[in-house]
């Protein structure tokens, strides 16, 4: 899967990029705080607020439009979520949350490389959406990419450390990959 491929060396590199300057300002200091062991805040309000951020925009047009396609996808309607995104995506190109509802509306109709493709254009704009990190983990292991998948995920982890799910995922995929019957350790 090129589209695979080209997302994980992305990944790689994710420490070099840098949020888009057009995201909101607070959302750096939130995710440091999502990252401190001995925060006071609550982790679940905290990613509340991350994910209320990473869908607001300056733009209130553009925002009543990324509701409408919250709630088509919310129920089912993907033929109305993607004209809505697509839309949104040729209005505001810079802004990352179009592309991560666009994979997921493409995982919705089966579409799994353009999924793929637009969880890159999610990361390139947002280099901390973890979401979009555990999403692209999560079709890592569908595809059988466990090496590609734990990476994925350890990412999502290091920048949200409370995902529910992510560490066990982890340890499965380790002893997957450590096992003396993984056809990879031949």
């Amino acid at each position: 899967m090129p589209a695979l491929d080209d997302v994980f060396a992305l990944l790689l590199s994710l420490d070099t990029l840098t949020p888009h300057p057009s995201l909101p300002k607070r959302l750096g200091p939130l995710l440091q705080e999502l990252k401190n062991p001995v925060s006071s805040c609550d982790p679940r309000q905290l990613v509340e607020l991350i994910h209320a951020l990473w869908i607001t925009n300056r733009d209130p047009m553009a925002e009543n439009e990324m509701a409408e396609a919250i709630m088509a996808i919310d129920h089912g309607d993907s033929k109305r979520a993607y004209q809505v995104l697509l839309h949104l995506s040729r209005l505001k190109p810079e802004w990352p949350e179009v592309s991560y509802k666009r994979a997921i509306v493409a995982l919705m109709t089966g579409e799994t490389d353009a999924a793929i493709r637009h969880l890159g254009d999610t990361l390139r704009l947002e280099p901390r959406h973890f979401a979009a990190l555990s999403l692209f983990g999560q079709i890592c292991l569908d595809c059988d990419r466990l090496y590609e998948a734990r990476i994925a995920l350890q990412k999502a982890l290091e920048t949200n450390p409370h995902l529910k799910g992510v560490k066990e995922a982890i340890l499965a995929i380790d002893s997957t990959l450590d096992s003396p019957n993984n056809r990879l350790n031949g």
